[in-house]
């Protein structure tokens, strides 16, 4: 009867302790948190749920869905060390916080996840509206999670290079963008395969040097055979330099106002290649060339002219 009466105010206190602004010094049994990043923001989940082993930590990323499920163990040394930014930034006090801004129709939200091996957790929602002190617990929250996340993503990134592309190629985006003292060119070219939709062929263009079109600015807009747009012409440059390597491949030069920036997206029957930046990766200009070279006879032979 002793024993029942002393679990039940066992019961009692952990209930009180735990449901109030107070903390608790037992370790994380599980965490999850959510960004939404709404209308073209980067949405994603971590997770970290108990196993036999100890804990797996879970990514889901809406700008990397094509990676698949990103998982892995997490040491006792992370588990603290989560803890430990969870009690400096007292998360207890938010517990139960829950607010929308119904006056902003975008912006941001989060929620927050934590349960405690003692029976402790604190559940903290909210929609462009945070509790005091919220997002300096983020920044060192993401900023703790940030050398996981980036090993998951390269080795995500290795499996879509060794899988590679197959199939004929479907779509291109290809941008040149010089600033500052790396030119005043630009080029920007959109090509879809006709059947997908009329207006396939696009290009614009700003010439100042004169080296691949004529001195000007050209703008090309109408519908395009496939036969015109030379795919498997652009296809074989993929191949010749290896462009699968340049999958999500995102890098700003340290000089960045004085750097072309270039923006590609090559779609294929399973698989595409995207890339940006003002840093330059492996074979960029070999390609570069040979692409605006191809570009000009694709523009010659499309019949299409040019609206000044």
């Amino acid at each position: 009867m002793k024993t029942n009466f002393l679990l039940l105010v066992m019961s009692i206190f952990s209930f009180l302790s735990c449901n109030g602004t107070q903390s608790t010094k037992a370790p994380i049994n599980s965490f999850t948190y959510h960004y939404d990043g709404t209308i073209g923001g980067n949405s994603f989940t971590y997770s970290i749920k108990p196993d036999s082993a100890g804990h797996v930590f879970r990514a889901e990323m809406l700008e990397h869905m094509d990676y698949g499920e990103m998982s892995c163990p997490l040491d006792e040394t992370f588990m603290e060390n989560l803890r430990l930014v969870c009690e400096k930034h007292d998360i207890f006090r938010w517990n139960g916080y829950d607010k929308t801004n119904p006056h902003v129709c975008d912006g941001d939200g989060f929620s927050l996840d934590v349960e405690y091996e003692d029976g402790c957790s604190v559940d903290v929602h909210g929609m462009n509206m945070s509790p005091n002190g919220y997002w300096d617990f983020d920044k060192e929250m993401l900023a703790l999670f940030k050398p996981v996340v980036d090993s998951l993503l390269e080795e995500g990134k290795q499996r879509q290079i060794a899988a590679g592309v197959s199939g004929p190629m479907t779509s291109i985006i290809m941008n040149f963008i010089q600033k500052g003292t790396s030119g005043s060119d630009s080029y920007e070219v959109f090509f879809l395969r006709r059947e997908i939709r009329s207006g396939n062929f696009s290009v614009r263009i700003k010439s100042r040097s004169g080296e691949f079109f004529p001195v000007g600015e050209w703008n090309y807009y109408g519908d395009a055979d496939d036969d015109k747009i030379c795919w498997d012409a652009f296809a074989d440059l993929v191949k010749k330099y290896d462009i699968i390597k340049w999958y999500d491949y995102d890098k700003a030069a340290e000089d960045y106002n004085n750097a072309e920036w270039f923006q590609l997206s090559c779609g294929f029957k399973n698989g595409h290649i995207s890339a940006h930046g003002t840093e330059h990766p492996e074979n960029y200009d070999a390609f570069r060339k040979d692409f605006l070279q191809l570009l000009r006879k694709v523009v010659d032979k499309s019949g299409i002219e040019p609206n000044k």
